[in-house]
This record gives structure tokens, C-alpha cells and sequence, in this order.
């Protein structure tokens, strides 16, 4: 086939083909950082496992509007090694994240992740939680009641991120036929390769990595990896509270989303980092308040604290990087100043609008949480 990918075997590395570029519209920083995550795998690159696919080359066009992204493969290098050093979290994406991975991982998980996530902003399908849908009514559930305590019915789509679509010839296609310039003679072309890459990898299909994300777009839709969960339960954390936290945590996002020009009306802040951590913080902030709630989740601290230093430890010092999300100490403090927020309100129960939560935040920014 012309203009086919060829990728050259040089090391045992993967780039994050996560991050979209171009995103055009409303910006609230993305979250994704441009590194790199090498891994501790060797991957035999013997003569009968090299075998490389053509496919049609597909630039694909980044959907429109803002995109927080929350979660992906990479952990930053810390500048305090106390406070940002290798957590459960980071160990169980290394040793069970890479499991069975080989040369067509090597090869192929950038796209696949990248063909996975563009999938998810054009289903139209029945949507299910969980691979086996096991997690449905109880994503159904912990929506509405969202929805309920932000007086935000039917505006945010939820959508789930499954493996099974690196399966799906047709949904593979509708991908390339989107977001590319590919003609469905090609797309279809490309499916069927990734089905034959599918047969012949060990790794491709059913890793976790592959249905990792966590984000929420200003498209009204946020979307959360099967894969994501699953590592966060094999860390230590309950499963459902992780599914509560991440779609509590993208909520927020979605509330600053529909606010942005009445708070943020000359931006987060006057530089990226600083614009992103505060949008990240704030979004902590609203997820622990929520998560804690009488008329919430009901969660006691203990537990959203558990939640919290899963993800935040695995967190970023990178002071400098348009992605930076704030210190792992800082987010807690956002998350506790949250909590403490709750419990303070005069009548027990008492729900707040998203405007009073948001200024309340900012009483707690600079007392106790920065």
C-alpha cells in the first residue's frame, strides 16, 4: 500500500499518542503531558515477531472544542521525590498495564489508543460501563445523581471506553471515515489489518492501556476507560468509588466549561501552568464536595482521601508544563478544602449552586490549599 507507517525498532519505548493537537475553541489547557514511558518489558524482536503492517497513513483531525484530560500513561518526574515518588498506582500500570506486551505493542499502541478514543466522540450505540457492562446501572445512577446535585439534567452524555472497539470492524472504519481523510476503500483496508494485527498479538486488544482514559470535553460529553478502572482497582481503591471520583472530578470540568467567561473572564490565569492548575484544583475542589455530600455521594473522608492519593501521587511537579495539575500535596488540600466545605454549611444537607461553590473555592485557594 502507498503511503504506509513505518516505524523503525529502536527501543523499547512508547510515545503518548494520547494528546490531541490542534484543539480549536474554548481552551481550558490540556491535561496530557509530551513525554515519554519506558518500560521495564522486553519484547522479543526476533526475525518471525517483526512482521509489520501497511497501513494507509490517516492524519486525523482533532474534534472540536476543549478537551480535559485527565488520566494517561505518563507519570512526571518529580522535583520533590517525597512528595511525587512512584506510587501503587504507577507500579500496577507497569508490571499488569504491560502484561504480554510485544512487537506489535510496540508498534501499534499509539494508534489503537488514539483510533479508541476518537471512537468515543462519534457512539451512538447503547452505552455500558465496564467491559461486560457490569458497572452500567450504577454509572446510570451516580449520573442522575450528579445531574440532580447541579441541577444539570440531560446535558452531560457519559460514555464508556471498551477494548472491544479495537475489535470492531465497523466501528474502526467510522474512525478513519471522521477524522481523516482516508476513503472508506482504505479505512476498510486498515480495519481489516487491525483485525490480523488483533489474531497475532498478545498484548493488543486486551491490555488495560487501551481503554485508559479519563476526560471530559466541551462537547457536553465526558468518558471514562474500562482499562483506567480496572488498574485503579488493582491499586487499592474500590472500584466504584474510583468510577464516582473520575466522573465527579470530570463534572466539574463540565460546570467550568458552561462558566468559563463568568469565572474565568480574562482566563484561569495569565499563563498556561498556572490556568491548568488552577482549573485542576478547582475541579478537586467540586469533586470532594460532592463525593462527601449528605446529598451527594456520602462518602466519609477516609475513603475520598484513598481515591485521591491514587491519582494525585502519581501527579506533577512539572511547575513549567502547560499540563501542570498542581503538586500531589496540593490537589489533597483542594480535595480536603472540599470535604471541609461540605461538612461547614449551616444546615445539614443544605446544596449549594456551582456559582457559590466556585467562590467559596477561592476563599480556600490561597489559605489552604496553595
Amino acid at each position: 500500500m502507498l503511503n504506509c507507517v513505518k516505524t523503525k525498532l529502536k527501543a523499547i519505548m512508547i510515545k503518548n499518542y494520547l494528546k490531541l493537537a490542534a484543539i480549536s475553541g474554548l481552551l481550558l489547557t490540556s491535561c496530557s503531558q509530551d513525554e515519554s514511558l519506558t518500560t521495564t518489558q522486553e519484547v522479543n524482536l526476533t526475525a518471525t515477531t517483526q512482521e509489520e503492517f501497511d497501513l494507509y497513513d490517516a492524519e486525523f483531525t482533532a474534534p472540536s472544542g476543549s478537551i480535559h484530560e485527565d488520566f494517561d500513561l505518563i507519570t512526571a518526574n518529580a522535583v520533590e521525590p517525597t512528595s511525587c515518588a512512584p506510587t501503587p498506582f504507577s507500579s500496577v500500570i507497569s508490571e499488569l498495564g504491560y502484561a504480554g506486551y510485544d512487537i506489535y505493542g510496540y508498534l501499534y499502541l499509539g494508534l489503537y489508543s488514539q483510533i479508541n478514543q476518537l471512537s468515543t466522540f462519534i457512539d451512538q450505540d447503547p452505552q455500558y460501563f465496564g467491559a461486560e457492562g457490569e458497572y452500567t446501572n450504577y454509572v446510570v445512577n451516580r449520573t442522575r445523581s450528579l445531574e440532580k446535585f447541579w441541577d444539570m439534567e440531560d446535558l452531560i452524555t457519559v460514555r464508556g471506553q471498551h477494548n472491544a472497539t479495537l475489535g470492531n470492524r465497523d466501528k474502526i472504519i467510522d474512525v478513519y471515515l471522521n477524522f481523516s481523510t482516508l476513503t472508506e476503500e482504505e479505512a476498510s483496508a486498515n480495519a481489516d489489518a487491525f483485525l490480523e494485527i488483533n489474531e497475532l498479538s498478545t498484548f493488543l486488544i486486551e491490555s488495560p492501556l487501551l481503554s485508559f482514559d479519563g476526560f471530559a470535553s466541551s462537547s457536553d460529553l465526558i468518558v471514562i476507560g474500562d482499562g483506567l478502572v480496572e488498574l485503579a482497582s488493582e491499586a487499592g481503591v474500590e472500584d466504584k468509588v474510583v468510577w464516582t471520583g473520575i466522573l465527579a472530578h470530570e463534572w466539574a470540568h463540565q460546570i467550568q466549561f458552561d462558566n468559563f467567561f463568568d469565572w474565568y473572564p480574562e482566563g484561569a490565569a495569565d499563563n498556561a501552568p498556572e490556568a491548568t492548575r488552577f482549573t485542576e484544583l478547582e475541579a478537586d475542589f467540586f469533586a470532594a464536595y460532592y463525593m462527601t455530600h449528605k446529598r451527594g455521594a456520602t462518602y466519609n473522608w477516609k475513603r475520598v482521601a484513598d481515591f485521591n492519593e491514587l491519582f494525585f501521587n502519581i501527579g506533577d511537579c512539572q511547575f513549567t508544563s502547560p499540563g501542570h495539575h498542581g503538586t500531589p500535596d496540593q490537589r489533597m488540600r483542594a480535595a480536603e478544602a472540599g470535604f471541609e466545605f461540605a461538612k461547614s454549611q449551616k444546615k445539614n444537607g443544605q446544596l449549594l449552586s456551582a456559582n457559590q461553590v466556585h467562590f467559596a473555592f477561592l476563599t480556600y485557594l490561597d489559605s489552604s490549599i496553595l
